[in-house]
């Protein structure tokens, strides 16, 4: 949904699109610990699906709200020391009124994914991932309408900005976060999913939950605060280039969610067959999607570098008062670097998403923490001690993001996932 929020920022100033990317990212990184462990609750689903326990599915949902609900005055709090990224990053001040703004809005409606990652791992454990489609459809055009209304002011709506395109956020999350726990409660009422009382408080399954979720939500928060680093550090060459990586990881966003689809059925697939203690069928499913990440990776590069005038061209528009040159300039050239490593990334993401569907998710967390990092402290390095320029900078970016795919890879090829049973205490 943020995508849609730049997308239409980029016809009121590069700050105001530079922020919302900055500001959205540093939102998410208090919020995403806590979302990687509710939404591993789809694996245990999967697991129990594959071992013909319907009944125990809707079960361990309940469980992952409980976990959600309390979490969000955690994230509050966490909320607090992340809102001064901005200013440990040396943004300009006008630069860091925007980014607060779209922060605490991003923040404060952090319960809206919580939730919606424990609706959403019910139907991608057993999956059925339609629901979730067509929720995310609705959400997006909830977010389209309520952004052209409030960002522009339509309609009697005063023109907002930036506050804005915040606010269509929220009300597409909620959207979200509704449809997907409406056809819950619906669907888990039915055979063979019923079951009495399948809300009751169940303190093994919360420890189950966090056990193996942990990890999971760890490797996303260290990952986040990696990326958010990377990306107020690219903020610090000032509003053009900032501008740049914003429309950069904007297109690198849109090419990766497709890629956690096909993770999440990987995921799925190997925790039902790992249930069912079918491990070769487990290591197939992989291997199918192995397949598919690398052909659809394949056409995104072709994409990236052949379309890169028009990629660049949606974020850039002709707009009076508004010189986007030099933006375009620099975009060019980032979103073509960009492409080397996307190939990788889809066996980074394939690989992963295997092992944590068989519940190796510490070892998944340890090497996705010490690669994310060590490329972290390298472009920190690049430009605070070497003062590197921009593209120097983004190319060790580049480097550093394809050596991921091939170390995580290595792992899967071990086998030590197939000897692994999460349903066992």
């Amino acid at each position: 949904m943020m995508f849609i929020d730049r997308l239409f920022l980029a016809h009121v100033g590069k700050l105001e699109q530079a922020a919302a990317m900055s500001g959205g990212t540093t939102s998410w990184m208090a919020i995403t610990m806590f979302a990687g462990i509710v939404s591993y609750s789809s694996t245990i689903v999967a697991h129990h699906y594959g071992a013909d326990q319907k009944t125990e599915c809707p079960k361990v949902v309940y469980q992952a709200l409980r976990i959600a609900l309390l979490s969000y005055p955690v994230v509050l709090v966490i909320s607090w020391p992340a809102s001064h990224t901005f200013s440990w990053a040396r943004h300009a001040p006008e630069q860091q009124s925007l980014e607060l703004t779209y922060f605490w809005y991003m923040a404060f409606a952090g319960i809206c994914p919580l939730i919606r990652s424990a609706f959403a791992s019910f139907f991608s454990g057993i999956g059925k991932t339609r629901i979730i489609m067509v929720a995310s459809a609705i959400a997006c055009m909830v977010n389209i309408i309520a952004n052209y209304v409030l960002i522009f002011g339509k309609f009697g709506f005063p023109a907002m900005g930036l506050v804005g395109a915040a606010i269509g956020t929220v009300l597409s999350s909620i959207s979200m976060a509704a449809i997907i726990g409406i056809e819950f409660f619906r669907l888990s009422r039915k055979a063979p999913f019923a079951s009495p009382k399948p809300y009751v408080f169940n303190l093994g399954g919360i420890k189950r939950i966090i056990r193996y979720g942990f990890a999971n939500g760890l490797e996303n928060l260290l990952g986040m605060v990696s990326f958010v680093v990377i990306t107020v550090t690219f903020h610090s060459f000032g509003e053009d280039i900032a501008a740049a990586t914003t429309i950069t990881f904007n297109w690198d966003g849109v090419a990766f969610f497709p890629l956690l689809g096909i993770q999440i059925g990987v995921s799925t697939l190997v925790g039902q067959n790992m249930g069912a203690k079918n491990p070769d069928g487990a290591e197939q499913a992989a291997y199918s999607g192995f397949k598919l990440a690398l052909l659809y990776s394949g056409a995104i590069v072709i994409l990236f570098c052949t379309a890169t005038k028009f990629l660049v061209g949606l974020f850039t528009p002709d707009v009076p008062g508004i010189d986007y040159t030099v933006v375009k300039d620099i975009a060019f050239k980032m979103l073509r670097l960009a492409a080397f490593y996307i190939m990788s990334d889809s066996i980074y993401v394939v690989a992963a998403g295997a092992l944590r569907g068989a519940g190796d998710t510490f070892k998944v967390m340890l090497i996705s923490t010490i690669f994310h990092w060590i490329n972290a402290s390298a472009i920190c390095l690049s430009v605070y001690y070497f003062k590197f320029s921009h593209l120097t900078t983004w190319a060790i970016c580049v480097v550093g993001a394809a050596i991921g795919g091939f170390i995580i890879l290595a792992r899967f090829k071990l086998g030590h996932w197939k000897e692994l049973n999460l349903l066992e205490d």
